[in-house]
């Protein structure tokens, strides 16, 4: 019994000195030998020998020399003798220069970009600061969708300022362009703004048009379609001026009709159309009124400005003779509309132009689109109303 025992405690002797001499031989031999990098008490990263630390460090301050004329270091780092798992944790190269550029406490002379008095980003000089910004002109020249791109310029007003900066601020120039573009996407004013102005061409339909005929054959109150109407296509040629991918404003360079609409033509008895007094206008859009009528800025505000989106879509506001469809000064494409009575209604900034001079329209019908044209700070429909030549109020007749 006794000799059975003193086996099991002979045994259990073994099996920890087994375990034991395992453990030593794994954590002294198959491990690695090498060496952390800390600043303070934070561990960056490893490397095998003091001799590929000390390489890669002074390539990085030789590179930093050829650079800039001022270069200040602050050898703030440790080097500790340690032992890792995995051999692959070392580094070394150009893997350790990155991490040594981005971490140590080197200082340099370099320049603070800064747009608008805002600072921006750090780089080595102004020409860095000119590469950046012709990067930024042309992806924003490509991404307008222009042709014939006549002028391309940054608007904000750009400076530098010389600044001692740490070695790890500095960036390269597509990461600096990468920032940027994600920055404009996400604010409402950003840091860049390109203005891009080109031509851009659209194919248009022409919406075939409804002429009212009276009639003396017909019945009172009948009507009769003598020819049904059929639309055509336009081409149009527009110089545009977009302001980073965003359209500003659209001018009508050329309008080449490449399949005439044909009318539709109704013959009526007693056609009568309608006018201020004995009806109230539908609303020309949808949308809030942005500005009203009467005094704006030290000067008569002749109409009402309905703010709506770009495109949205712009009715007649009563019946009606189209007795102008074009560009005019200010206004931007244009249209007006002859009520009788005296009465004619004016909508203008238009992007689209839908109807042409000599057109019959009726109430609600879809004469043009919102745009930002002419003398214009974004999309809007500046609504007139006016009696004998005089401008009145649109809303004290407006539904």
């Amino acid at each position: 019994m006794n000799i059975l025992k003193r086996n099991k405690i002979k045994i259990a002797v073994i099996m920890i000195t087994v375990i034991l001499t395992a453990a030593i031989m794994y954590f002294n031999v198959y491990k690695y030998s090498g060496y952390s990098i800390s600043i303070g008490n934070n561990a960056l990263t490893f490397v095998k020998s003091k001799s590929e630390f000390n390489k890669a460090y002074m390539e990085l301050l030789s590179d930093a020399k050829s650079k800039y004329s001022k270069v200040i270091t602050k050898e703030d780092f440790t080097l500790k003798k340690v032992k890792v798992d995995d051999i692959a944790m070392f580094i070394s190269g150009n893997d350790l220069r990155k991490i040594m550029f981005k971490k140590f406490n080197i200082v340099v002379n370099a320049f603070v970009m800064k747009s608008d008095n805002k600072e921006m980003a750090y780089v080595v000089n102004d020409n860095q600061g000119k590469e950046i910004l012709n990067s930024l002109k042309d992806y924003y020249s490509k991404g307008s969708k222009l042709n014939g791109i006549t002028k391309v310029e940054v608007i904000n007003k750009i400076s530098y300022e010389a600044v001692m900066v740490k070695i790890g601020s500095l960036y390269e120039n597509y990461e600096i362009v990468k920032a940027l573009i994600e920055y404009n996407n996400r604010v409402q004013k950003p840091f860049i703004t390109v203005k891009v102005i080109g031509n851009v061409s659209k194919e248009q339909t022409i919406f075939a048009t409804t002429v009212i005929k009276s009639s003396n054959t017909l019945m009172n109150g009948v009507s009769k379609i003598m020819r049904e109407g059929k639309d055509g296509i336009k081409k149009v040629t527009l110089e545009a001026i977009v302001l980073n991918n965003k359209i500003l404003s659209e001018k009508i360079l050329n309008t080449e009709i490449t399949t005439p609409a044909q009318s539709k033509e109704i013959y009526v008895e007693n056609y009568k159309q309608k006018v201020l007094g004995t009806t109230y206008m539908n609303s020309p859009s949808r949308g809030s009124i942005s500005s009203n009528f009467g005094m704006r800025w030290g000067k008569m505000h002749k109409g009402i400005d309905i703010a709506a989106n770009f495109g949205a879509r712009i009715n007649a506001a009563l019946d009606g003779t189209v007795i102008y469809a074009a560009w005019q000064e200010g206004y931007g494409n244009v249209i007006k509309i002859n009520h009788g009575d005296g009465i004619e209604t004016t909508y203008a900034h238009c992007s689209v132009i839908k109807v042409k001079k000599g057109e019959v329209v009726k109430t609600g019908e879809k004469i043009g689109e919102v745009g930002s044209t002419g003398n214009s700070t974004g999309p809007h429909l500046h609504f007139e109303v006016r009696k004998n030549g005089e401008a009145i109020n649109p809303q004290d007749y407006m539904n």
